[in-house]
């Protein structure tokens, strides 16, 4: 029998302390799944008659001259930062607009090797992971050093990463010496990182959805013809039974890293049970609207509107 997800309530009298107010929603170019988000954003911020706009980073959007940061958008009360572009999030918070997520948060999320850094000593299990040297040269007999430990301590097959990327792209299953040697001489001046592949979870993961640092709820993500669960059109959704030990687990994160709104995705280890495989501060939700069935943009928006009237 499929237990229902875990969640919680939001609507913490929102009507209440509703006050008028506009928002910015700001994007990639290239929206892509955001367009799901955007136009479910927009229909909720509706019903609370909040006045939002939509602009895409094209680059035009801030500049420093003479000294001071100068944002060419219309004044907002909050901004919903839908990109990773983190030097235009700073600079919108230098001039003063409250971002969800801050600047702080994304780059923390975006950067795979920051996100474990962070979570290391506070009892957050982990899978063992490597942070590659920065190359800046050609490679020589010296760099590939390092993969002699690498190899000892993680063995075959293991998990190479990019630092910098999104639904699987720059995910790498390598499966003995020289697989490693090829890859790692034709990405090794990216930001990478090398990991234990978590073999009892190959093709699945689950993503726990925290809003307001409330896990919001859960549901499994799988992928029968790859090993990453969030690649490809074969990657498909379903909800997921006994979610008590994720929905644990993903509060236990939400609180120590106080997080406002991030998908946390989960591995079940050999004993079955979960550790931590990367946060998205953007996450999608429309998979997860699809399958559980909970309002997610109605749940963003009253966090929002409480935060600002808050001040928060």
């Amino acid at each position: 029998m499929v237990r229902l997800f875990l969640f919680f309530s939001f609507s913490r009298n929102v009507n209440n302390i509703f006050m008028h107010m506009n928002g910015i929603i700001i994007t990639n170019q290239q929206i892509g799944h955001n367009q799901y988000k955007i136009d479910r954003l927009l229909e909720e911020f509706k019903k609370y008659d909040v006045k939002i706009d939509v602009f895409a980073n094209n680059g035009t959007l801030s500049v420093i001259k003479n000294d001071n940061v100068i944002i060419n958008l219309p004044k907002a009360d909050f901004v919903i930062y839908l990109d990773k572009d983190i030097y235009l999030a700073r600079l919108l918070e230098k001039a003063g607009f409250r971002l969800f997520n801050k600047a702080d948060f994304i780059k923390l999320c975006d950067d795979k090797v920051l996100t474990f850094i962070k979570c290391a000593n506070m009892g957050i299990k982990m899978p063992t992971t490597f942070a590659g040297p920065l190359v800046y040269f050609d490679l020589d007999e010296s760099h590939y050093k390092f993969l002699d430990q690498v190899e000892a301590e993680l063995g075959y097959p293991m998990v190479v990463k990019k630092v910098y990327g999104s639904l699987g792209e720059g995910v790498y299953l390598v499966n003995d010496r020289d697989e490693l040697n090829t890859l790692y001489k034709s990405i090794c001046r990216n930001p990478i990182l090398f990991q234990k592949y978590v073999k009892t979870s190959q093709g699945h993961s689950i993503r726990v959805l925290v809003i307001d640092k409330k896990v919001f709820g859960c549901f499994k993500r799988k992928n029968d013809s790859d090993f990453r669960s969030n690649f490809g059109v074969s990657a498909d959704g379903e909800p997921i039974a006994n979610s008590e030990k994720y929905i644990k687990f993903g509060q236990d994160i939400a609180d120590k890293l106080n997080i406002e709104y991030a998908g946390i995705d989960l591995l079940d280890n050999d004993d079955g049970e979960p550790i931590l495989c990367e946060i998205n501060s953007n996450a999608f939700f429309e998979e997860f609207e699809k399958v559980t069935k909970l309002n997610v943009a109605k749940a963003i928006v009253e966090m929002i509107i409480r935060k600002v009237n808050a001040n928060e």
